[in-house]
């Protein structure tokens, strides 16, 4: 299980250990109220050189693992959602990515982009459109998971 919590992931990049670490309310699976620190596991986000360790904790009651994620990220995804929609928007705009852009990463966006939103919604007029009733509705626009 995934926790997306306000993190400051510059002060992360810098000690991770003596970081306050925002602790989950419950457990998403039981309820239990009370989850233990359970280690760190390294996560790769763009813009920093290494990887970061992310605390996990562990519900005592059921077993679950619970993972922390910074808001603002999509699950699976190492860059940020509004940058990824500010890419995809600048390539459907202008026709061509914008500078510092990784293409092929971002050309697996936009072919997963147009794959969900014909899925979903039929022929569509405005992919951005589609990226952001996608987001509305839970879905991942971007993935190309079935």
């Amino acid at each position: 299980m995934i926790a997306f919590l306000a993190l400051d992931l510059n002060q992360i990049a810098t000690d991770a250990k003596n970081y306050l670490w925002p602790r989950p309310g419950c457990c998403g699976r039981c309820g239990h109220d009370n989850v233990w620190g359970h280690g760190f596991v390294l996560i790769i986000i763009a813009g920093f050189a290494d990887a970061l360790n992310m605390r996990r904790y562990r519900c005592p009651k059921c077993g679950c693992i619970i993972r922390l994620r910074p808001k603002g990220f999509l699950s699976r995804h190492q860059t940020e959602t509004a940058k990824i929609r500010q890419m995809l928007a600048h390539r459907l705009s202008r026709g061509r990515w914008p500078a510092g852009c990784v293409t092929n990463r971002s050309r697996h966006w936009l072919r997963a982009l147009k794959r969900n939103a014909l899925a979903v919604f039929g022929l569509i007029d405005d992919p951005m459109a589609a990226f952001d009733r996608l987001i509305d509705m839970g879905r991942i626009p971007v993935s190309r998971a079935v």
